[in-house]
């Protein structure tokens, strides 16, 4: 147990600084970064946005007037329910977007080429196991801090 907690953390903190570094580049935040390559296939709400990114709507609306105010996305209500926000990369998001989803798939090559071909399908499965217990933890403790 102490082995598997010791490699997770050292996973998750290596992890964010490459993401940060790697990916991001310093020209958005990882939470930006994640909602602009969530975009790049379809338009989203916000609290599906919020969902996504596991934080409030409150949040996530603060986070999109980031990145409206740097001219990535539009915002437009529902034709079905006025009450729900539509966000939609502009032409400048949609760029800003493919440049950071080509940053992404070239770190996840970069780190996959340093594990041996042969293992590839064994650290797919296994990665998928550890996110799968995440989610089913972070479920099951959602309401231990409070």
């Amino acid at each position: 147990m102490k082995d598997f907690s010791s490699e997770l953390i050292a996973i998750c903190r290596i992890f964010g600084v490459f993401e940060r570094e790697q990916v991001c580049c310093g020209t958005v935040t990882v939470p930006q970064c994640l909602v602009l390559q969530a975009l790049r296939d379809e338009e989203r709400d916000i609290n599906g946005l919020a969902e996504l990114s596991h934080v409030t709507a409150s949040a996530m609306t603060r986070l999109v007037d980031g990145l409206e105010k740097n001219g990535w996305v539009t915002r437009t209500r529902g034709a079905d329910d006025r009450r729900r926000i539509l966000v939609t990369l502009t032409e400048s998001g949609r760029a800003e977007a493919e440049r950071l989803h080509v940053l992404t798939e070239r770190s996840v090559e970069a780190v996959l080429s340093k594990i041996p071909k042969n293992k590839h399908a064994q650290v797919v499965e296994s990665v998928q196991l550890v996110r799968e217990a995440l989610e089913g933890a972070r479920d099951t403790l959602k309401n231990c801090c409070g």
